[in-house]
């Protein structure tokens, strides 16, 4: 038989096409691989022929010289020098011994976006703001304004905290460089001068103009502050009665506020601006209450905010404390009216403050049982009682938490007797409920399908290890046989070449009886280890 050659030729036709493809997807990669280095390199080179430029923050004025209580306002302006920017968030650091601020405006600020709302804290000597615009820019613009009023005599200085210039390069680069210092000198004398008593033709002003227009430019909307949202962590709820006496009433402060009227007081239509005790500039945070102001009943914490508009709308935030128990009572026992009865318990303890809120009534050693105060006014009957003398405990809780005890003894005389604790035992079929059923056959079926499977398991294993001996007999016994063939032929075979001479066909014959033999011999051979390898 001939060995076909093989074409390679066809191999390099039929393969063509993708041959190409290969090609150009080797050579896309090997532009790729020499490309993005020179594109870097190309990149890097450039990048470092950029210029940066520097952005400033300064306050305008930054020097000036003014008279204790008198305001003035300084504009916190940025200075891009260059450089698109849309972006500032910066601090101002003052000495509140000097120093307090009246408001913080954004009227006429380049900033329309607002990240950080101006706020400021006169304790802390700070104001805060940040914001943004839409808009990059590079003109010197203003950002916000602060008035300030003098508190004592003295070189005020104003500084920059935590400021950064963010430019509007699309990855918001910091370009701050330095923010200014300002510094302003504080003398003792008053200014302005008060007027004169006697009318003139001309008064004095009492707020140089200047002043009163960068007061209004300070104005939000032109509009007075919202009421304060008071709250406490120890009076929560105003509608709850408390007998503590101690805590602390908090709100937060607009960035507009200037001054702040807080007093305790019974008007719930108290206006605290009126009483200038109450009024408190710089504005203040926080108000403490304490046993030696609060007294027992209804109070009101009343606090209004100001700002350069005016006073806003008070709020009145209800505080009622109780601080004594309810007054002192007694239970009254009234026996049954017959032999078998149980006594009735009657009760009704007074708190003029808050009131009664309930009772907890104990007898001997039970467990508390609650009363409201009417099922206390109609009695309370006993029962389930053996014979006896029982001591009740009755104790009165006012609203605020508040208590009074009272006890009386109580004699049992209804000849209830405590019935015996039957104890069910069950029975034998209580077993036999629909889940215990169900459970059961389940168990069963499970049970019958895993005996089935064993039972099938365990005869394919009998079946197989019989047809494997039947296998190995098999092969036995064709050995022998296939060996005293062979034997028998090999001997015919030799008695008929042991002539001398042999036609073609005799030679032809004995050839393909040998091969013949072997083939069968090999085929058998292999179909009883194929059968052996099925059963392992």
């Amino acid at each position: 038989m001939k060995k076909k050659k093989f074409d390679y030729g066809y191999l390099v036709r039929e393969q063509q096409p993708e041959i190409s493809m290969c090609m150009k997807s080797v050579s896309k990669k090997i532009s790729m691989i020499v490309c993005v280095p020179l594109l870097t390199a190309l990149m890097a080179a450039v990048v470092p022929f950029t210029t940066v430029q520097a952005a400033d923050l300064a306050l305008s004025p930054n020097t000036g010289s003014y008279s204790v209580g008198q305001t003035f306002t300084a504009t916190v302006r940025v200075l891009p020098n260059g450089d698109n920017v849309n972006a500032v968030e910066a601090g101002l650091k003052f000495d509140p011994k000097l120093l307090s601020v009246v408001s913080v405006g954004k009227t006429g600020s380049v900033f329309s976006l607002w990240t950080t709302e101006p706020t400021f804290s006169n304790a802390a000597g700070t104001v805060s703001f940040g914001g943004g615009s839409p808009s990059p820019f590079t003109a010197s613009s203003n950002i916000v304004t602060v008035t300030f009023r003098t508190v004592a005599a003295g070189t005020a200085s104003v500084s920059f905290t935590g400021a950064s210039v963010l430019a509007a390069d699309g990855r918001g680069t910091d370009v701050f460089k330095s923010g200014g210092t300002a510094s302003y000198t504080i003398t003792a004398g008053a200014t302005p001068p008060p007027p004169e008593p006697t009318p003139t033709p001309t008064p004095t002003p009492t707020t140089p103009p200047a002043a009163e227009e960068n007061e209004s430019n300070a104005i939000i909307f032109g509009d007075p502050p919202r009421p304060p949202e008071v709250g406490s962590p120890t009076f929560l709820d105003p509608n709850i009665w408390y007998k503590e006496t101690e805590g602390v009433f908090t709100w937060t402060l607009p960035f507009d506020v200037n001054a702040v009227a807080v007093e305790l007081t019974d008007d719930p239509e108290n206006k605290p601006q009126e009483n200038k005790a109450a009024i408190n500039d710089p504005p203040i945070e926080e108000f403490a209450v304490s046993k030696d102001i609060l007294k027992d009943g209804v109070q009101y914490i009343s606090v209004n905010f100001k700002n350069q508009v005016g006073w806003g709308a008070p709020i009145n935030r209800k505080l009622q404390i109780d601080t004594t128990a309810p007054e002192a009572f007694v239970v009254n026992v009234r026996a049954g009216t017959a032999p078998n009865s149980f006594p009735l318990l009657n009760f009704e303890a007074n708190d003029v403050t808050s009131g009664i809120d309930y009772y907890e009534m104990t007898i001997a050693e039970q467990e508390p049982i609650r009363i409201t105060p009417d099922e206390a006014k109609l009695g309370y009957l006993l029962k389930d009682l053996e014979d006896g003398t029982y001591t009740v405990k009755v104790i009165a809780f006012d609203k605020a938490g508040n208590s009074r005890e009272s006890s009386a003894a109580v004699l049992i005389t209804a000849g209830w007797i405590k019935p015996a604790e039957v104890v069910d035992e069950g029975s034998f079929w209580d077993f036999f409920t629909a889940i215990n059923l169900f459970i059961i056959f389940l168990v069963t079926v499970i049970g019958m399908l895993v005996g089935y499977l064993w039972y099938t398991h365990k005869r394919l294993k009998e079946r197989e290890e019989k047809l494997r001996r039947e296998t190995k007999e098999i092969q036995d016994q064709m050995e022998k046989i296939f060996s005293a063939l062979r034997d028998e032929i090999y001997d015919q075979i030799l008695s008929i070449t042991s002539r001398k001479r042999l036609s073609p066909k005799e030679k032809e014959a004995i050839e393909g009886l040998t091969q013949a033999l072997e083939v069968s011999e090999t085929l058998i051979e292999k179909e009883i280890n194929d059968v052996k390898a099925i059963l392992k």
